[in-house]
């Protein structure tokens, strides 16, 4: 036991968020590392102290699909809080997932997934760590626990892990949508998509033939297993035990509850790290000098060949990753994405990783980036990070000026829902080359409270619908805009217009947003739409959050056909990606 309690634990209630956060953080480096095969690297988020690197490393593997996104935050403090304990900490990004090389619609992914759990350990040592502790979330957990006498584990720490892969599948069908077999690429098909991650057929059988009980020997002398009080299961400790590890198990009331909550509503899940840091304890003395830093990789997409680099930006040190062609062309924009919701850099379901790459791979040069508070960026006082967040439109307007300075002379942003807000706020504050702002919803206004009550969004939506249609059918939205009657969307569309800046507000088929402007705002947006820099497009198919994963190349065909711009449409037949179909529909 540690006797003073970690700043990155202690209740922010109790102390200043700013003081804590710059303290914590100020006693932990975290840098981007790219390792593993050729052509086909991983990444890493390697966390150490800030002048040496520790001979006691720590592997964290996160889960896989939604519970990827909604464990960031408490697998990033934990890493901090491992760190002020003496040990140096590699969080991976498996193979096709989040920002390391690879396709999610790839085959072999459960074997690629282990494998890059192996190479994370092989890195570590290579870097001179001596002794391994290996922690797993939910699957990570399985990979680590089946696992972990080939990565060399003196101790392993599961959290919630997935005891049966058949069991698993049926949980992630439930909770998935099925990709119709005339639109599924693969082979044979069957593909699930769960919140925007791909499962093949071929994937879901591989996770299904995964089982503790296939152990026959101690994966480590000591383990520990964090679970849920309601859960009522022993979480696999019995037989683990019955191989002759040394076993503690500790079931924690809502122990569940952090793999499984949005980001935007949650928090790292502080009694969960408290029980892990305990058990792995202080660091034995000894160090090692800092490895010399790999921030940059060259990997396949597609059939191109691309270059990443992981950025810090801006005199706050924004976290980002640039995605660039071999030989970039500069007169062509910089594609800025925006975090979604409370995600991190990767996007929804990875879709921002797969835009940028495929971007990249058509010659332009990309950044995802996270606010602060958000993401891999500094806290400041600002963690967790929450949507609609006023303070994104100032990072966003130092984030775009921090590439300007590093010759990126055009930029263009990207947002979707509340980051589609944001950038369409940030474009008031700074010019930019051009704003695509997808699933904008212009009816939130600036001071609503960012704790949202979606029960009674939902039970509200239908009702403010069919006032907005009635307010559209008797002629009185147009009335009242004739006669100057500018509520807070018809002004700010008077105010995008003003800045010149051209703004493409691109929207999934029916989504509320539209439905918004359309039935509230029609006289302002068509007379907006006339003046030539504010276009509006509908997508057929394409869903709000983008979770759809087999419809994203509908919205990266928008982005292209936009991204051509002055370039004329005849560019478009050498990028091999087809222009969006013609979906706009009345109005827009």
């Amino acid at each position: 036991m540690i006797g003073r309690t970690p700043e990155s634990l202690r209740d922010p209630s109790q102390a200043d968020p700013a003081a804590a956060a710059s303290t914590s953080e100020a006693a932990v480096r975290t840098t981007g590392r790219w390792f593993g095969p050729a052509g086909r690297p991983l990444l890493g988020w390697l966390s150490c102290a800030p002048d040496r690197m520790s001979v006691s490393g720590v592997v964290v593997l996160p889960p896989v699909a939604y519970a990827y996104w909604c464990s960031h935050r408490t697998l990033r403090v934990l890493a901090e809080t491992l760190v002020e304990r003496g040990h140096t900490v590699l969080r991976v990004d498996y193979d096709g997932t989040g920002d390391s090389a690879g396709d999610q619609w790839d085959p072999d992914r459960v074997r690629l997934w282990r494998d890059s759990a192996r190479a994370a350990a092989g890195e570590l040592r290579s870097l001179g760590c001596e002794r391994i502790v290996v922690v797993g979330a939910k699957l990570g957990g399985t990979f680590a626990l089946l696992d972990g006498q080939s990565l060399g584990a003196d101790r392993i720490v599961v959290w919630a892990p997935v005891l049966s892969g058949r069991r698993y599948v049926r949980e992630l069908r439930l909770l998935s949508k099925p990709v119709p077999e005339a639109e599924d690429p693969l082979d044979p098909p069957g593909t699930i998509v769960a919140q925007g991650s791909v499962l093949s057929a071929q994937t879901l059988a591989d996770l299904g033939r995964l089982a503790i009980t296939k152990l026959t020997a101690p994966p480590a002398p000591e383990i520990l297993v964090v679970g849920d009080r309601a859960s009522g299961g022993d979480d696999g400790v019995e037989h683990l035990r019955s191989l002759g590890a040394d076993v503690r198990h500790v079931q924690l009331e809502d122990g569940e509850l952090a793999l499984a909550t949005p980001p935007e509503e949650g928090d790292a899940d502080r009694a969960v790290i408290a029980e892990i840091s305990d058990f792995i304890g202080i660091a034995e003395p000894g160090s090692v000098p800092l490895p010399a830093d790999r921030p940059e990789a060259e990997l396949s997409w597609g059939k191109a060949t691309i270059r990443e680099q992981v950025l810090r930006l801006g005199e706050h040190g924004y976290v980002g990753l640039l995605s660039s062609p071999l030989e970039p062309d500069p007169t062509r924009a910089t594609v800025l994405f925006l975090n979604t919701g409370s995600e991190s850099h990767v996007g929804p379901g990875r879709a921002w990783v797969e835009f940028a790459r495929s971007l990249a791979a058509e010659g332009y040069r990309t950044v995802r980036v996270d606010f602060r508070g958000w993401g891999e960026s500094p806290d400041d006082g600002r963690a967790p990070g929450r949507l609609y967040d006023p303070r994104g439109e100032g990072d966003t307007v130092e984030i775009v000026g921090a590439l300007e300075d590093a010759g990126h002379e055009r930029v263009v942003l990207v947002g979707l829902c509340a980051s589609a807000w944001i950038a369409l706020r940030a474009v008031l504050q700074r010019s930019v080359a051009g704003v695509i702002a997808l699933n904008p919803q212009m009816y939130w206004e600036q001071g609503d409270t960012l704790t949202i009550d979606w029960d009674k969004v939902r039970a509200g939506r239908a009702q403010e619908i069919r006032r907005l249609e009635r307010g559209q059918r008797c002629g009185l939205w147009n009335l009242l805009d004739a006669v100057g009657y500018r509520p807070w969307a018809g002004a700010w569309l008077d105010d995008l217009k003003a800045t010149a800046v051209p703004i493409h507000l691109v929207f999934a088929e029916g989504d509320d947003g539209l439905v918004f402007l359309r039935q509230r705002h029609p006289r302002r947006l068509a007379r907006v739409k006339r003046a030539g820099t504010i276009t509006v497009r509908e997508l057929h198919g394409v869903d709000h959050p983008m979770h759809l994963a087999w419809r994203r190349p509908r919205v990266l065909a928008a982005l292209v056909d936009i991204l051509a711009g002055d370039r004329g449409r005849a560019d478009l037949k050498t990028t091999g990606v087809a222009p969006p179909e013609d979906d706009r529909g009345p109005g827009t």
